[in-house]
Parts: structure tokens; sequence; C-alpha cells
């Protein structure tokens, strides 16, 4: 019995360290909007837990909706969850790549996909000024199409997204990227950890197979505890930070005087 609360204690406070990383990674993203801590915790968790339980990662659907709320804008709120989604993959994809060279087997579509995604989005990101400057300049002077002016809309409406996520990963990238790479090595670790705690056997290519199956709906026997076991804790985590931010808004409430909304 004490070696299995042992073992559970440690799973849990490994998870802990793990989400409090990426929570971080979040929080420095959004930084500048000066967002009050304890909503954050709250919104992280709870939108945390919603991917953990809605398959494909369709959850982040939630997660910008949420943090939109929480930015006040949502080109705020979209643009952070892009960019913490781009820099958690693109450390998972650069941790992919020897993992693939050395067990081939596990290569999957996901995992290609991947790949070209990091790559696609970081050619984008480093061409849109100059592709920008020169469509917009072309369609202006050359406008004579009836959907010219179309076309200059939807032009803006990028620059503004472009400008929006430039904005959030300015001066950040290296930290962005080093957390990335740590949240991904701890899960790892917690993998291993978990897979012992369980009596089932994990190594490199198991975590492999864990990572190309984020994506998919097939799941290995490890694989489904695990994330059972991250699902309910975070359910916890949800409850108990929503309890704590609730106190929280009271308290302001009486002490100031005017309605708090929690989101």
């Amino acid at each position: 019995m004490v070696k299995l609360i042992a073992g559970m204690a440690i799973c849990i406070l490994w998870f802990t360290i793990v989400h409090t990383v990426k929570l971080f990674r979040m929080y420095l993203i959004l930084l500048e909007k000066r967002i009050r801590f304890g909503r954050f915790v709250f919104a992280y968790c709870r939108t945390t837990l919603a991917n953990l339980i809605i398959p494909f990662k369709l959850g982040e659907i939630y997660r910008m909706i949420v943090f939109s709320r929480l930015a006040g804008g949502a080109g705020m709120g979209i643009g952070s969850v892009i960019v913490d989604r781009f820099f958690d993959t693109l450390a998972l994809v650069l941790i992919l790549i020897p993992l693939h060279i050395l067990y081939p087997s596990g290569t999957s579509a996901v995992s290609v996909f991947l790949a070209v995604f990091v790559v696609a989005i970081i050619f984008v990101y480093i061409t849109f000024p100059s592709a920008y400057r020169y469509l917009n300049r072309y369609i202006i002077i050359h406008r004579g199409a009836g959907f010219s002016m179309s076309v200059l809309k939807w032009l803006e409406v990028l620059n503004a997204g472009y400008e929006h996520i430039r904005q959030l990963v300015r001066g950040r990238y290296a930290l962005l990227v080093i957390m990335s790479f740590a949240a991904w090595v701890l899960e790892g670790g917690l993998l291993y950890v978990f897979a012992l705690f369980i009596g089932e056997t994990c190594d490199l290519g198991v975590f492999s197979e864990y990572i190309t199956s984020i994506m998919s709906a097939g799941r290995s026997a490890l694989q489904f505890k695990y994330i059972a076991f991250s699902a309910s804790v975070m359910a916890v985590f949800t409850a108990v930070t929503g309890v704590i931010w609730g106190v929280i808004c009271k308290r302001s409430l009486r002490h100031d005087g005017r309605d708090w909304v929690v989101r």
C-alpha cells in the first residue's frame, strides 16, 4: 500500500511539474496582457482538460475561445494558442527526428504531417512581410478588377494576424523553444515512470508511438491508461483552481464593491 501511494504521489508530482512548464510557456506568450494569474491558471486547467478528453486536439477550439476572452480580443487569443501549439510542435518534431532514425517502424503519416506543417509555417512566417508588401502595392497600382478591394481587405486581415503573432513571439523565441523541449522531455520521463508504476514496459519506441498517436484515434493500453490518469488529475486541478478563483473573485467583490465575471 505504501509503495502504491508513493508511486502515485510521484506520478502526480511529475505531472504537476510538466504542466507547470506548459502553463508558464503560455503565460509568457500573453505576459504583456497582464492577466490575473489565478484566472489564467483556472483557464489553463480547464482548457487542458478539454484537450485531454476531446480527441484529435479539437479541444484547441475551446482553448481559443477561452483565451480570446482572457486576452481581450480574438486576435490575441487565437494567436496565443497558435504560437503555443507551434512551439510545442516544433520541439516535438525535433525530438521525433532522432527517435524515428532509431525506430523507423514508429514513423507515421502524423509525424510526417507535423514535420511538413512546421516547415510550412516557418516558411510562411519568414516570407509573409515581403509577399504582403508586393501584393499590396501591385493591387493598388493595377486596381482594375472588381475583386481588388476584397483582396486588399483580406490582405489587411492576414497582416493584422501576422502582427498579432509577431508581437506575441518577439524576443521570446529561445525561451519558448527551451520550455517546449523541457515539457516534452519531462513528459517522456513521466510516461516512463507511469509505465513502471502500472507494471508495463516503456522505452523510446513506446514514447515515439505515444507522440505520433496524439492526433489519431488509436491507443495502446499504456497510452489509454496514461491519458485517463492525466485527465483525472487535471479534472481535480480544474476543480481546485476553479474554487480558488471563485473565492478570489468573491473577496475582490466584497473589497471593491463591483461585479466580477468568472469566464
